[in-house]
């Protein structure tokens, strides 16, 4: 059960093949295909399960960059911990050492980050990067199921 408490994340995706997407007003970016991560901060009301679940499920309006890309994708899951900081930034910065890549300036437009989506490698990848994560980041794997 996904706690309904402040926390930081890094959401697991898959995108099943190329997809061209205008994230906001950002602009259009090419994906390729593999596995994604986002990291974030769910610092609000209902935590880390309302700020997934609302991930998972696409509902409410674009209000952040991934929520442009996530209807192209498969969510899997997100990594967690509870905390009331904002670690995104540090959570970022450790995908990004992980990281095939790094989509520059995807949900960073508020820190001075480079950018804090990232092409983890191919979707068969997943297991290997939880592993690594609740290892360095002491995180915890929260499948996340579309209502």
């Amino acid at each position: 059960m996904i706690p309904r408490t402040p926390g930081v994340y890094l959401l697991l995706f898959s995108l099943p093949a190329h997809v061209e997407a205008q994230i906001g007003r950002l602009r259009r970016i090419d994906f390729s295909p593999g596995l994604y991560g986002y990291a974030g901060s769910a610092l609000g009301p209902g935590g880390l399960a309302a700020r997934l679940n609302r991930h998972a499920s696409g509902a409410g309006r674009r209000h952040w960059h991934i929520d442009y890309l996530l209807p192209h994708g498969r969510v899997l899951g997100a990594l967690a911990r509870e905390d009331p900081q904002r670690l995104e930034c540090a959570w970022a910065t450790w995908a990004g050492q992980q990281a095939q890549a790094c989509i520059h300036g995807f949900g960073s437009s508020d820190c001075a980050c480079p950018g804090h989506l990232f092409l983890l490698g191919p979707a068969g990848a997943a297991a290997h990067f939880i592993e690594l994560a609740q290892r360095d980041l002491t995180a915890r794997w929260f499948p996340v199921h579309v209502p």
